[in-house]
């Protein structure tokens, strides 16, 4: 059947729009597949630029042990986050901050000292009051237990010990101290106090670190007495690897002709003590004794300190 022209004309007027409805339309789709495909990689990029860091919620101090209740996950962009900031995989360990840092400080691997050494099985905490204390001390602490004798001979007994002071009725003690000890350490400071007892002049006492974050452990120099030293030889509690140390460190000496520690024991430490044995004696059994009263008396002030503050919490309640 004929068509006339105009029914022709407007059938493909009709087709020729439909046409141009469907590309504009394409279009359209096109456009914006093309705009969420690009909305979401600006997403993945800017998760990408992003990372998790912990931030300190508290102030520390340049020698504190630094636990996961000290700081908080944060996100920050790649761009402000320290190049070694601490991961996950950093928790776990035994951190002390190096540094005195603020609230808010995003920590990194440069701040803090990770340690992943796990207390030995020989470490006790000691408690010793017969140390000459700095004024300034508090808990928290880290010390060099020393002997200076009177010749201004300084031996470094045990290094860089973190310190905790009693805490007797609401007052931190005067005269007593607590540090964690191996096996041989604790020994080599039964040594020293007998000689310092023992030894006219001599004083026993503990100086502190003033960046305890950033300075390394003195290397202890202090000769134990020859009988200790065979204590701690045939002492099964006692790893073989400081057996040896201690050992080596007794009997070596260096190119210069320094005298080895068991040379230093025989010629000024022995040599002292032994210029006057009754006094030596009488001198150790004298401060023993007052060591023992001491400690009494402060045991004796913490029960009764802890009596007073249960009896006042009963009084409360």
């Amino acid at each position: 059947m004929a068509t006339n022209p105009m029914q022709r004309k407007a059938r493909n007027s009709f087709l020729l729009g439909m046409l141009l409805m469907l590309i504009i339309t394409g279009a359209i789709i096109a456009f914006l597949i093309l705009q969420l495909t690009n909305m979401k990689k600006e997403e993945k990029e800017l998760e990408a630029s992003y990372v998790t860091v912990y931030t300190l919620n508290k102030d520390v101090e340049s020698g504190d042990e630094v636990t996961e209740a000290d700081f908080t996950m944060t996100q920050v962009t790649n761009a402000t986050a320290p190049t070694d900031y601490l991961t996950p995989s950093d928790l776990g360990t035994n951190m002390i901050a190096k540094i005195s840092m603020t609230r808010g400080t995003v920590l990194s691997k440069e701040m803090v000292y990770i340690d992943e050494t796990v207390t030995g099985n020989d470490v006790r905490k000691e408690e010793y009051n017969m140390f000459i204390l700095p004024t300034d001390l508090v808990t928290g602490d880290y010390v060099d237990v020393r002997l200076l004798l009177p010749s201004g001979t300084n031996y470094i007994v045990v290094s860089k010990k973190k310190v905790e002071i009693p805490n007797i009725a609401g007052v931190d003690s005067t005269d007593t101290i607590s540090i964690e000890l191996s096996e041989d350490e604790i020994n080599m400071i039964s040594s020293a106090i007998v000689d310092a007892f023992r030894y006219n002049g001599a004083k026993l006492y503990v100086n502190k670190y003033t960046e305890p974050g950033l300075q390394e452990a003195s290397i202890p120099t202090y000769p134990v007495n020859y009988d200790v030293l065979q204590l701690i030889n045939g002492n099964p509690n006692i790893l073989e690897e400081a057996r040896n140390a201690l050992w080596n460190r007794y009997n070596a000496t260096d190119s210069s002709g320094v005298q080895t520690q068991a040379e230093q024991r025989t010629n000024v430490i022995d040599a002292g003590i032994n210029a006057d044995p009754e006094q030596s004696q009488s001198n150790l059994e004298s401060n023993m004794n007052e060591s023992i009263t001491d400690a009494v008396t402060t045991r004796q002030e913490y029960l009764e300190g802890l009596s007073a503050q249960t009896a006042t919490t009963s009084t409360a309640q």
